[in-house]
């Protein structure tokens, strides 16, 4: 079962697999794989956005493991843990999104041993490190400071997570590293990370199967700035200057990659300058989204024809126009033909599970029982907290997306008439046609639920919603 390791390294990192997490929930398809396991690189523990892509990865493996495989669907995809790949008969590894740093509390200085280091290397160490650099606690990561993540990073190829990733490495299987550029975590740990996977020395079992496993990355150059204020370590004002640094290091020694895509924007209205820790937690982007779905694109591509004799595939992204609002139609028409239908899916499911669901009497609600299971069984819990957690929700991820000034609002969030909900793509309406009413979808549903032969309300619930809500859209939208 061939399988795709993820690495999200840093805030972008994760950032970029809530978006990810997202895509897959509406349906979207990863093809050349039939598990993705993601792995979260970020020595602060703390951080706010890593954390809420966590819960978000833990309840949506939660709604699959009560579905299974499926053709087709809402969280069609397997997104499993690193330990639950493979028996771990040693617990060596937690059953977790994150890899575990095991709590750094202590600064750089202390990190480093300098006290005790001879004169020579302490004055070695001076030349390369600031005193800020030094006095860093790295409980909050290394603010921007890819010096300082490059010798922390560097020992994550003796761990005994990166072990059991070797040691359950196959054949067929595929690596993709998410990372900034501009920041300390990701621009260190890429290539440090990418260098041990495909060093021929080195010595995690199934060397050979990482040295030639087909293996992309994304990039995410600035596309946020942080608010300028005295006495902060992280100062967007130099983010391009560590791009251009970072760039040039990347241009000779990034040694067995297939495939790099490059993602950045002009940067919105600042963030609040947060180094790390729970007030580290930015809007979701649109370039977060599309970094994404660079992922499945990279999952699109062959064997031939990565491995073309070409050498590695470099990609950039370009949108339709320079909008400020960006709707499905200022999409490159290979994208939203990805992605349009799948995420109103995604919208209409959350709207009328939110709107119209506890209240539904219906007889396809009556034959699942649905409202005793609404009530009471976890697994509907967990659905309705994917949905509409305040925090990582799927009409919290839309919201922010629509908040930036380079917004991404395919959707009219303020309304609860489904014909009126993509914005630019009013459904057409008539005296006898009143187009996605909520008796039409009622009907849909009442009559698709005599077609489904499962007896697991859940799976029922979830096999009418995605088949209900493609026929609207099918039906009535068409095209975007």
């Amino acid at each position: 079962m061939a399988k795709l390791f993820l690495f999200g390294i840093g805030g972008t990192g994760s950032r970029v697999v809530r978006s990810l997490t997202m895509l897959l929930a509406s349906g979207i398809e990863l093809p050349n794989c039939q598990q993705v396991v993601p792995i979260i690189i970020d020595p602060d523990a703390h951080n706010a956005d890593m954390n809420r892509t966590v819960q978000l990865l833990q309840t949506y493996q939660q709604i699959y493991k009560r579905l299974g495989p499926r053709e087709e669907g809402f969280f069609k995809t397997d997104i499993s843990t690193l330990s639950s790949i493979s028996q771990d008969v040693n617990g060596s590894v937690k059953d977790t999104f994150v890899f575990d740093f095991g709590g750094i509390n202590r600064s750089f200085r202390d990190y480093l041993g300098y006290n005790s280091l001879p004169v020579e290397s302490k004055a070695l160490v001076e030349s390369l490190f600031t005193t800020d650099n030094l006095e860093s606690p790295l409980t909050i990561g290394f603010r921007g400071s890819p010096n300082v993540g490059s010798i922390v990073l560097n020992k994550l190829a003796e761990s005994p997570e990166m072990r059991f990733f070797a040691d359950n490495f196959q054949q067929d299987d595929r690596v993709f590293f998410v990372s900034s550029i501009f920041g300390g975590t990701g621009a260190a740990g890429f290539p440090l990370l990418l260098k041990n996977l495909k060093d021929p020395n080195t010595r995690l079992s199934n060397a050979r199967y990482l040295r030639d496993a087909l293996t992309g990355a994304v990039t995410v150059m600035p596309y946020f700035a942080l608010q300028s204020e005295d006495q902060q370590v992280i100062d967007s004002n130099n983010f391009l200057t560590k791009t251009k640094a970072a760039l040039g290091y990347y241009e000779n020694h990034l040694q067995g990659l297939d495939a790099l895509y490059y993602l950045a924007d002009t940067p919105d209205t600042p963030y609040d300058n947060q180094p790390g820790g729970v007030g580290q937690r930015n809007k979701a982007h649109i370039i977060e989204m599309l970094a994404a779905l660079s992922i499945v694109d990279f999952m699109n591509y062959s064997s031939l024809d990565l491995r073309n004799g070409q050498g590695p595939l470099f990609h950039e992204y370009g949108l339709e126009g320079d909008t400020a609002e960006v709707q499905f139609q200022h999409l490159p028409t290979e994208t939203k033909d990805m992605v349009a239908q799948h995420l109103t899916q995604l919208q209409y499911f959350t709207k009328y599970h939110k709107q119209h669901l506890p209240s539904d009497d219906a007889p396809y609600a009556k034959n699942l029982n649905l409202q005793y299971a609404l009530k009471n069984e976890p697994i509907f819990k967990q659905l309705d907290a994917f949905l509409h957690n305040p925090d990582f929700g799927v009409d919290n991820w839309f919201n922010e997306l629509s908040q930036n000034r380079r917004a991404f609002r395919p959707f009219n969030l303020a309304t609860d008439d489904f014909n009126m909900m993509i914005n630019g793509k009013p459904v057409e309406t008539g005296f006898f046609n009143k187009g996605i009413s909520r008796n039409y979808l009622l009907d849909a549903l009442n009559t698709q639920e005599k077609k489904v032969p499962d007896d697991d309300s859940f799976r029922k619930l979830i096999t009418l919603m995605y088949g209900v809500t493609d026929e609207a859209f099918r039906d009535k939208v068409k095209v975007v």
